[in-house]
């Protein structure tokens, strides 16, 4: 009955609606609960009593045994049938599981006293099995989710601790299952039930009487196995002995060994639980050495990949790569844990405010590198040993046999056809009625095949068989096509072709596809759902078995060869899932080991030689994966996961590179990602697993893009062909431009293929190269559509994009034809609300909240800006300007006005000095958003008609504004000494990531004048402003507060500002001289506000202070982004004795005497500091031309010409 019960139970699948009813009234039946909990609930020491007992035949003693091996095996198929969704929806069978008031014990108690019942070793195997599924269930259940240790007696614990431990030392190799099961247990209760690993992993306490119990227990228990031995052994010891023995174990039993490293995963992925666990494993000798040299010596021996493999060899196979995998996985998260530990502890030790705190730390900082140590000297000498590569290359060299996989649809295509030659006759053999019934389903759909429709037209008008029993004749045809197809004969183009590819696609054995089960797989973290086919139930169907009694005799090899060929797929599809196991484990561990810049965080470094060696090798495989692919109908998923763990190793090495990609490397990468992108956006219906395939390339094509991009530009590559190289990246990145723009329409990742394609066109790619190609592919409506995704982070992307675009005439023009302007007006309008809360606060407000609406705002501007430049004066270019104009200056006035707001200086009265609090900040976006107004206002004002017709009454609120602005950078230096990062002139600390990032690195710049000394004192991060107070006020110095890029970074915006400030006066000046040429006098009363001569000095003295202090401190030779700040500063000076000029003029004035002397004396230091730079000549005669109109003679007083 009971056999018959558990045939019931996995079978209801199969039953439909009869399944239903059968499945509902075992779950609700307390009739059947109680019956099967009677049998069940008999103790291990009531068993052993009955063996000791004259009462009881030995026969009935082996009856009740079987009925308890069978009740366990119930109820754990019971348990497989609820998931944790399902599991309260039957409320009776679990309650009944659960109840403590079950006679004669509870249910939960007598299974955990029968894992000690060593009479029978298949009740031990069924017990393990239901509390491990038990322990899955009982945390989904309130009460039992704390855990269900309470059922076991505080007197029974010893006992089962003893018994699982005797278990993992004796039963290994005389009962792999129940070892294997057993430790599967622990596993689940590691994840579910971290109360029982704490007690039954708990220290033994070796007092003499606890002792002198355990020997009593084990003299009266004669007939248990139990030596005396278990009583000294833990549970960590016993665990650790398959750890010791990890690399014979590799080769010889892996399974065992998969087993026991699950767990360990368990442990380390519960650390905070099992802290002292974990420490125990740690203090045996060599424990992480034993993992190391599994890895190393399996990786060095020769794994032969036969075509065709036994069962065995084949799931042993599994289990090494599956051990390998779980070996990694746990020095993953040791080396993550480690590193999370020292942070924290790095962090109390900066926050520690007493000395006695610090020495603590310190002390704990070096036992914790003590315990790290071994695990990175293991990691050094994978690297120097070349371990690395030997895995990368084993683990890339077999992804997926597509050929095995097809050859087994063929087989079964073969099969199902010689059945309905059978069926054909009338003849249904000894199969199954389902299996029956789905090849009449697949014949009846045949036969009103098109295909099969033509043929049956052809024989019957070439008389073939007499026009009689043409179907026999076609399918017997049809099965010698597909015989000659597994054989390799291609079948040519045609009806049978089709009828063949049609019963491949149907696929009629899916059913008999299931999930692996095997529980060492599926408890492996980086194990997906593997599905093979399931051989017992199909030859359980087919009873192979009966046939050799019938006709079918002579069918038996056509069975058998099917079935070898599924035996092969299965095969193929474990060693492809163990695989990639093993190499996703192999991703974490490197992830984990580097930090977010790719530096090693533990271990050595690899060579980037050999780095270019492992990209190389997976690239290859990828190329050869992705012809495997185009060459599938479907794409698999396995094949698919397969290359995106390629494309997520090649992107995680080219972040450990310490210098640059080699030119072979990055054209590598580059056919990886075109030949990947075309083919994976033509998948329809694109799988899930093509667009994470898709986003990793699109990254990689970034990171390899960017590294490229900044070696060309920053002087790196310094060989002859360097230009040559460069050249072969730009050509490769021409043929990937129209893929990328094919792909934006359709791709969920539209805003990286936007970030790929702008790098592109800006660092490699002329206009003339690029501009035809996105004429001809580009949908830029499309794009444009996306601008008014309000609640998108995209758009500052799209917009980065538009700007690229706009800075070149055709461009420009893209933009102008597809709508940009009125598409723009429509954005600003959407994020109206927000910009205008941005407008109601002062520019120090705060620009945290909108971050996003000052990016739309300011590259809404920038792109405007871009285009009016880039069209000129033609057609285009007049229509944009006479309608922005108004736009900007009219109708977004106000936001024009906030964005050339000046902060205010702290209060030089230090009693009357606002609170901290007060003070506000502004963020680097918003300066920047500063200089995109005013080059807008500068491009526009060059069209003076437009202008002067448009502004209005507004151009004088402009330039007040601009010169309240300017003299707000004008004074910044002069109180320089008097100024600490309480009352820093200007608070701009860094808010977003790139800030940040920046922020860290050192000054690029190292002057110690003007906004550059300044930045510093504003420029720290908000955690660490007040610390940075404290010691200003202490020490009374700024000094230190150093200097970063980031600061370095602000001051340049200011002097970006600064040079547009003026640039925007200056082109008012001009456009007044023009007006009084015109009507032949100046009209002082119309003439435009100009800065007072003091606030143009700040700005010279400044100019010229940094300018010389820089030539002076690299006289050999200046980097790039020096001569930059020198070329924008001679602007600067420039500029200010032009307006200089203009202001001594109309006020006819002289400059004062005192000012004469001290340019006198600056000039002289800056003309001394600028000999020998020849990138500063023109600036230099330029320079002299102006100093001698606003300084007469000055220059030849001081022997300047």
């Amino acid at each position: 009955v009971l056999e018959l019960m558990k045939k019931c139970i996995s079978s209801m699948p199969n039953y439909g609606n009869l399944g239903e009813i059968i499945r509902n009234v075992l779950f609700s039946d307390s009739s059947i609960h109680n019956t099967l909990f009677q049998i069940v609930c008999t103790t291990s020491h009531a068993l052993e009593k009955l063996h000791v007992s004259r009462l009881f035949d030995p026969m009935d003693i082996e009856g009740l045994q079987l009925a308890i091996g069978s009740v366990l095996d119930i109820l754990s198929v019971m348990l497989t049938k609820l998931s944790k969704d399902t599991s309260l929806n039957f409320p009776v069978f679990l309650q009944a599981v659960f109840s403590c008031t079950t006679k004669p014990v509870p249910v939960v108690t007598s299974v955990l006293s029968l894992i000690s019942y060593f009479q029978d070793p298949a009740i031990q195997y069924g017990a393990v099995r239901f509390i491990s599924m038990l322990f899955a269930i009982a945390d989904c259940i309130q009460p039992f989710s704390y855990g269900i240790t309470c059922f076991v007696p505080d007197n029974e614990i010893m006992d089962l601790r003893h018994s699982l431990s005797y278990i993992l030392l004796e039963q290994s190799e005389s009962n792999e299952d129940l070892f294997v099961a057993t430790v599967n247990l622990f596993t689940s209760a590691a994840h579910y039930q971290p109360s029982f690993i704490v007690t039954i992993f708990a220290p033994e306490e070796n007092t003499k009487d606890q002792l002198n119990v355990i020997d009593t227990k084990l003299q009266k228990k004669e007939t248990s196995p139990i030596h005396v031995v278990s009583k000294r052994s833990s549970l960590i010891d016993a665990l650790v002995h398959y750890i010791e023995r990890a690399d014979d174990l590799m080769k010889s039993n892996p399974r065992i060994l998969l087993c026991v490293l699950n767990f360990m995963i368990a442990l380390w992925q519960g650390a905070p639980q099992y802290t002292n666990l974990l420490e125990s494993l740690r203090r045996h000798g060599k424990f992480w050495e034993h993992l190391a040299n599994a890895i190393s010596n399996i990786a060095s021996s020769e794994i032969s990949l036969l075509t065709s493999l036994k069962e065995k060899d084949a799931f042993n196979l599994a289990y090494t790569f599956h051990c390998q995998s779980s070996i990694l996985g746990i020095m993953g998260y040791e080396l993550f844990l480690q590193r999370k530990l020292f942070h924290a502890e790095s962090t109390v030790k900066d926050a520690a405010e007493f000395k006695e705190t610090e020495q603590d730390v310190t002390r704990t900082d070096k036992s914790k590198a003590t315990n790290l140590h071994d695990l990175k000297g293991i990691w050094s000498s994978l690297f120097n040993d070349s371990i690395l590569e030997k895995l990368i290359k084993s683990y890339i060299s077999y992804g997926h046999n597509n050929d095995t996989y097809n050859s087994a649809k063929v087989a079964t295509s073969l099969f199902s056809v010689h059945v309905m030659m059978k069926l054909a006759v009338c003849d249904s053999g000894s199969l199954s009625v389902s299996l029956l019934q789905k090849i009449h389903e697949i014949l009846a759909k045949l036969s009103i095949h098109p295909a099969f429709s033509e043929l049956l037209s052809q024989y019957s008008q070439r008389g073939y068989s007499e026009g009689k029993e043409l179907k026999k004749l076609i399918l017997s045809d049809l099965y010698y096509h597909l015989q000659g197809e597994l054989e390799g004969r291609k079948i040519g183009i045609g009806p049978f072709k089709e009828l063949s590819q049609y019963l491949i696609e149907s696929n009629f054995l899916g059913t008999y596809q299931h999930q692996f089960s095997e529980e060492a797989f599926t408890k492996n973290m980086f194990t997906k759902n593997v599905y093979l086919f399931d051989l017992p139930h199909l030859r359980e169907d087919l009873r192979l078995g009966v046939w050799d009694c019938s006709n079918w005799r002579t069918s038996k090899e056509v069975a058998e060869v099917m079935l070898r060929f599924l035996q092969d797929a299965n095969s193929v599809m474990l060693l492809s899932s163990s695989k990639l196991s093993a190499l996703k484990g192999l991703i974490a561990v490197l992830t984990v080991n580097h930090d977010s810049q790719g530096r090693a965080t533990a271990g050595g470094r690899i060579s980037d030689e050999l780095i270019f060696t492992f990209m190389d090798s997976i690239c290859q495989s990828f190329l050869s994966n992705m012809e495997i692919l185009s060459a599938v109908l479907d794409a698999s998923e396995d094949i698919l996961n397969f290359l995106a763990c390629e494309v997520e190793l090649i992107f995680l090495l080219t972040r450990t590179v310490s210098k640059s990609l080699s030119l072979n490397v990055s054209l590598l990468v580059l056919k990886c990602a075109s030949s990947g992108l075309r083919l994976l956006s033509s998948l329809k219906p694109s799988p899930s697993e093509a667009n994470v395939i898709m986003k990793l390339l699109l990254t990689l094509l970034l990171s390899v893009l960017q590294s490229n991009s900044l070696n060309a530009h920053s002087g790196v590559a310094t060989v002859e062909n360097s230009g040559e190289d460069f050249s072969k990246v730009s050509n490769a990145t021409l043929g990937l431009l129209p893929i990328l723009c094919n792909c934006i329409a359709t791709s969920d990742h539209c805003m990286l293929f936007l970030s790929v394609m702008d790098l592109i066109l800006r660092s490699f790619l002329t206009p003339r190269t690029w501009l035809p190609v996105l004429q001809n592919h580009l949908e830029l409506p499309v794009v444009m559509l996306k601008l008014h995704d309000r609640n998108s982070t995209s758009i500052p992307i799209i917009m980065k994009f538009f700007l690229t675009l706009a800075r070149v005439r055709g461009g420009a023009e893209m933009l102008y034809c597809s709508g940009f302007l009125s598409s723009v007006r429509v954005l600003f309008a959407e994020s109206g609300e927000d910009l205008a809360n941005i407008a109601s606060e002062n520019l120090g407000g705060s620009c945290e909240k909108f971050v996003i609406p000052q990016d739309i705002w300011g590259l809404g501007l920038a792109v405007v800006t871009a285009m009016v430049k880039s069209l000129g004066d033609n057609s285009s270019g007049t229509a944009i300007v006479d309608s922005m104009i108004p736009y900007f200056f009219s109708e977004k006035a106000r936001f024009i006005f906030y964005s050339l707001n000046a902060p205010d200086f702290p209060s030089d009265d230090r009693d009357k000095k606002r609170p901290r609090a007060q003070r506000t900040f502004i963020s680097l976006a918003t300066l920047k958003e500063t200089e995109h107004t005013l080059m807008l206002m500068s491009e526009l004002a060059k069209h003076w008609n437009s202008w002067i017709k448009a502004i209005g009454n507004v151009d004088g609120q402009l330039r007040e504004k601009c010169i309240h602005l300017l003299a707000f950078i004008s004074r910044g230096s002069q109180r320089l000494g008097d100024l600490s990062s309480r009352n820093a002139p200007l608070l701009c600390p860094p808010t977003l990531k790139e800030d940040f990032e920046i922020c860290s690195k050192p000054s690029f710049v190292n002057s110690k004048n003007g906004w550059f000394a300044l930045s510093p004192l504003g420029c720290v991060p908000k955690r660490k402003t007040s610390f940075s107070t404290i010691h200003c006020q202490a020490t009374g110095s700024t000094d230190l507060i150093p200097k970063t890029c980031f600061s370095d970074t602000v001051a340049l915006q200011v002097y970006r500002i600064s040079f547009l400030l003026l640039k925007f006066l200056c082109l008012q000046t001009e456009g007044a001289a023009k007006r009084a040429e015109e009507v032949g006098f100046v009209d002082l009363a119309h003439f435009p506000e100009l800065p007072m001569p003091e606030i143009l000095h700040g700005l010279q003295d400044q100019a010229i202070a940094i300018t010389a202090e820089l030539c002076q401190a690299n006289k050999q030779k200046l980097s790039p982004e020096i001569q930059d700040v020198c070329n924008l500063l001679m602007q600067i000076l420039e500029m200010a004795l032009h307006l200089e000029l203009c202001v001594l003029q109309i006020c006819r004035i002289r400059p004062v005497l005192g000012r004469v002397e001290d340019f006198s004396k600056e000039a002289k230091s800056l003309f001394s500091a600028l000999e020998g730079h020849a990138f500063l000549k023109a600036s230099r005669s330029s320079l002299k031309q102006m100093i001698s109109c606003v300084y007469p003679g000055l220059l030849q007083a001081e022997n300047f010409i």
